[in-house]
């Protein structure tokens, strides 16, 4: 299996502390403040109108808050500074709890960086959580201070493979499995729209159309690279939309293992770039973005596939 993308899994282990589930009995401490959540919604700055958009906004009774996730090793204080000047009536038109007050601003990464005068939680095997201090909201306060500590190992995983700013080799990486899927017994195939709804799995609902239509662009644009290069005679694209296997297709372990060897080398190389042009078309390497990929031993989370609860 092809390592995860830490991106991915900083967002699984970010979007896990939003979720509760029975068996084991775990609440997230943003669930345990009772926040809701939207991720990468448009909001404006005070007085001026500028637009930001950040990673996670979210409400609750006794606050609101931002979180900023990022892999690299730059400060983000610049830009959690900015998300300070967000005007909450923006949070109505997602059907969050407004507030008068300036929000709580979180950085969630993987290790540790100086984000200034900012709170911090690192999801990586254990949470940690810094300058809680800094955190307006005292019920969101302790929640995060008694979660501190905790083994994330042990927690199933929320199966998110694919993420609404995801670049062209990303998105490749995040269709692997959802593809194969298509060539198992019983399938009736799948749309681009569907592959967007599986592969973001908990963050469909709190994704915007317009992120779910670009993504489904994308999804369709890298669709075509596999279908007409790396599976062509396999797959094909139906007039409803939906891709499916060719009748040349028959099912056996050998040709399971040839469609998995090309899938795999289509998620890993990106000789194909469909169109440079396109601002989601990165290097054709597919190894470059800000927060980009890392051949290693990343894979941070269990494999349960059981999913969390909203």
């Amino acid at each position: 299996m092809a390592d995860l993308d830490r991106r991915i899994v900083l967002w699984r282990n970010t979007i896990a502390l939003f979720h509760e589930r029975n068996r084991p009995r775990f609440i997230g401490p943003f669930r345990k403040a009772g926040y809701a959540y939207r991720v990468e919604t448009a909001l404006s700055i005070r007085r001026t109108g500028e637009e930001r958009s950040p990673d996670i906004v979210a409400s609750s009774p006794s606050g609101w808050l931002v979180i900023e996730l990022t892999c690299n090793d730059h400060s983000k204080a610049d830009k959690l500074d900015s998300y300070r000047k967000i005007d909450p009536r923006n949070l109505g038109l997602y059907g969050l709890q407004i507030h008068q007050s300036m929000p709580d601003t979180i950085c969630s990464r993987l290790s540790e960086v100086d984000d200034g005068e900012h709170s911090q939680i690192i999801v990586k095997d254990t949470v940690v959580v810094k300058k809680a201090d800094l955190l307006s909201d005292e019920a969101l306060r302790l929640a995060l201070l008694d979660f501190s500590g905790t083994d994330l190992t042990r927690l199933p995983t929320i199966p998110i493979s694919l993420l609404p700013e995801s670049k062209n080799h990303e998105v490749r990486r995040g269709l692997v499995a959802i593809v194969m899927q298509i060539f198992q017994p019983g399938s009736k195939g799948k749309t681009a729209y569907q592959m967007v709804e599986e592969g973001l799995d908990k963050l469909s609902d709190m994704v915007g159309a317009g992120h779910k239509t670009a993504m489904k662009r994308r999804v369709e644009k890298e669709m075509e690279v596999l279908m007409n290069h790396h599976l062509k005679g396999y797959l094909e694209l139906k007039g409803d939309g939906s891709y499916v296997p060719t009748g040349r297709f028959r099912e056996h372990p050998k040709t399971l293992e040839r469609i998995s060897s090309a899938l795999q080398e289509w998620a890993y190389t990106t000789q194909q770039c469909i169109d440079p042009s396109d601002p989601g078309v990165i290097e054709c390497d597919g190894r470059g973005s800000e927060d980009g990929y890392t051949p290693k031993d990343d894979d941070l989370s269990t494999s349960d596939p059981e999913s969390f609860r909203r």
